[in-house]
């Protein structure tokens, strides 16, 4: 099996195909509302351009993987999985294969009482948080979290297809970070990649603040944890440690006309 962001990095034609998917939904549908009246594809539509560039099926569910493609290999059935996040970020065009600084931004989760309560098994309080106490027992945790979620997915998955020759490609399930910049004369530049799911430690961690923060290698921020503060769980890999991926690119040869609500109930059921 060979796919887009889980084998590859596109190929111009598979590119060009994302490109009219998100921007198929300029046309009003949408639920998003830019500026200039037309729409954009909100989190659950992009999930569904990518299933739909891999031929995947989407979840519509909060588990762990956003869809998942299955593939006839080895005799049986192989499924993989991919996570999507989107996210709006200033000084995206400054990106290029030479910046080796630019991070992605993928928020993981924001599932306080799940994390707080794997915790308290193991004997960590919310006081102990605010205390500022055991941060490495707290990093352990949280990661250890996000592990036990992803696997629980993959088992679940694999229960739910007969027959015995079936297995989860755990190599070649992602996370696809697609990120946008702001609107500049009527256009987003956008940015795929695509990460491995299974997150690796950090180098330390350390709080800061309300957050528990995991530094790499060069002491610069990985992730972040507001487990007090909201839960969410947050991880920023640098993009040139990406998997793979695509350079910026934008929609501009894919605005359809805007149709209006009013418009396409007439054009529906009053013709």
């Amino acid at each position: 099996m060979s796919g887009p962001f889980l084998t590859h990095s596109p190929s111009p034609r598979e590119l060009e195909d994302l490109q009219k998917f998100l921007g198929s939904f300029r046309d009003g549908t949408g639920n998003l509302r830019e500026p200039d009246a037309s729409t954009r594809a909100d989190y659950r539509q992009i999930e569904r351009c990518f299933a739909e560039l891999l031929d995947g099926r989407t979840t519509e569910n909060k588990a762990f993987y956003d869809f998942i493609v299955l593939s006839n290999e080895r005799g049986g059935i192989s499924i993989r999985g991919a996570s999507v996040k989107s996210k709006e970020m200033d000084g995206l065009h400054a990106y290029s294969e030479e910046n080796r600084t630019m991070r992605s931004y993928l928020e993981l989760s924001n599932s306080a009482a799940k994390d707080l309560a794997l915790c308290r098994t193991k004997g960590l309080t919310e006081e102990m948080f605010r205390n500022r106490e055991h941060p490495e027992e707290f990093g352990a945790t949280i990661l250890e979290r996000q592990a036990s979620e992803r696997l629980q997915t993959q088992r679940a998955y694999l229960d739910s297809i007969p027959g015995a020759n079936k297995r989860f490609v755990e190599e070649e399930s992602v996370y696809i970070s697609l990120l946008y910049s702001p609107m500049v004369n009527g256009e987003r530049t956008y940015l795929v990649s695509s990460f491995t799911s299974a997150l690796q430690p950090p180098a330390s961690w350390n709080f800061s603040g309300k957050r528990l923060v995991g530094v790499d290698n060069s002491g610069e921020v990985l992730y972040e944890w507001y487990a007090l503060s909201g839960g969410q769980f947050k991880y920023y890999p640098k993009i040139c440690d990406r998997i793979h991926g695509t350079g910026l690119f934008n929609l501009v040869n894919y605005k359809p006309a805007v149709e209006s609500l009013r418009q396409k109930i007439h054009r529906m059921f009053e013709r």
